[in-house]
């Protein structure tokens, strides 16, 4: 479900909440993802330093996945784990037939 950023010059009554802007598509938007059965969680343990996991957070085609959750957590049988470090960057490809 979509978690809309919407700037406000001030806070709007909290009873009745505000109605969804009418120009919500075009918000900056992050996801709250809900449990389901039918996700799957991978753990890469073992990643050197030449080695990336690349996650795709947009694509036009809505029709499949197009965002992915991503997490981390702290695995108690590496202790002397480096904290996680992450690079996070946009690009555009355009693919001509």
């Amino acid at each position: 479900m979509p978690n809309l950023m919407v700037r406000v010059a001030e806070l709007p009554p909290a009873d009745p909440l505000p109605p969804e802007p009418p120009d919500a598509d075009s918000l900056p938007a992050a996801y709250v993802f809900h449990y389901s059965p039918d996700h799957r969680w991978w753990y890469f343990p073992g990643m050197t330093r030449d080695e990336v996991v690349l996650l795709k957070f947009h694509d036009s085609d809505h029709s499949r996945a197009w965002r992915v959750p991503h997490t981390a957590f702290r695995d108690p049988t590496f202790p002397k784990a480096r904290t996680r470090e992450s690079i996070e960057f946009r690009t555009v490809a355009y693919f001509v037939r």
